[in-house]
């Protein structure tokens, strides 16, 4: 179902309150190579080492044959891995975008609903049904403050965020929501830049938007500046802001 995007929220630590006045006033965008992600050892907050991924498959799915070379000896040439020798998923990743530099966000979105009613009563009806659906889509899990950070920069102006990043940045980056699968239950296979834009589903609760510029160099970060964003974002806690957000229809 496709999303339809509120606004963006940058998250920062009590500790990084100058990284946010830097992105409020100039515009500052901190990125990180991809393959930070993979290394940063924070019990799976910002750190995750399946980052590039193209396939996840349960062991149920999973077949591996090996042939091993002649030169080894009393064991068996051809080695058959099934269901019955995995314990968990097997993972395969793509290095491909390694050094593609990240900008994470929070994103406020709710589905897109499309509903028809033929009487007051079943508008009412539908109204509450989908409040209650947006009310459960805009609510903030309690660990985006513990792991996250409470300061946060609101973006207000999608459109325009995006097209000062493309106009600053060059428009060799992809951007979009990071899609969540349950990795408990489905095989999954993602093709080209789509693999860095799919997560397990572990990671939901932090509704991410992600920003991947390309590139070339094997620097692990780049720091862009796309201006002053105080027209367009307001700074404030993620606590107020829980307060702050209601989205509902009429």
């Amino acid at each position: 179902m496709k999303k339809i995007i509120y606004c963006l929220v940058k998250i920062f630590k009590d500790c990084d309150n100058e990284y946010a006045d830097n992105l409020l006033n100039s515009g500052e965008l901190y990125c990180q190579a991809l393959k930070n992600f993979k290394v940063i050892e924070d019990g799976e907050v910002r750190g995750d080492k399946y980052e590039g991924l193209i396939h996840w498959i349960q062991p149920r799915d999973c077949v591996i044959s090996l042939e091993l070379p002649e030169n080894i000896v009393d064991i068996p040439r051809e080695i058959t891995i099934t269901e019955a020798d995995l314990t968990a998923p097997a993972a395969i990743q793509t290095t491909e975008y390694e050094y593609h530099k990240i900008y994470c966000m929070y994103a406020i979105a709710i589905d897109e609903f499309s509903f028809k009613y033929s009487t007051e009563e079943e508008r009412i009806s539908l109204q509450k049904e989908i409040n209650d659906l947006i009310s459960k889509q805009i609510e903030f899990d309690e660990k985006i403050s513990s792991e996250l950070g409470n300061i946060a920069i609101v973006i207000t102006n999608v459109k325009k965020f995006i097209d000062r990043v493309k106009q600053h940045c060059g428009n060799d980056v992809h951007h979009g929501l990071v899609g969540y699968f349950n990795d408990e239950a489905v095989s999954v296979q993602f093709q080209g830049i789509e693999s860095i834009f799919r997560k397990r589903k572990l990671y939901s609760y932090q509704n991410e938007y992600r920003f991947a510029f390309s590139s070339r160099d094997q620097l692990n970060s780049k720091i862009f500046h796309i201006g002053d964003l105080k027209d367009i974002a307001y700074k404030t806690t993620v606590s107020e802001l829980k307060e702050l957000i209601s989205i509902s229809v009429k």
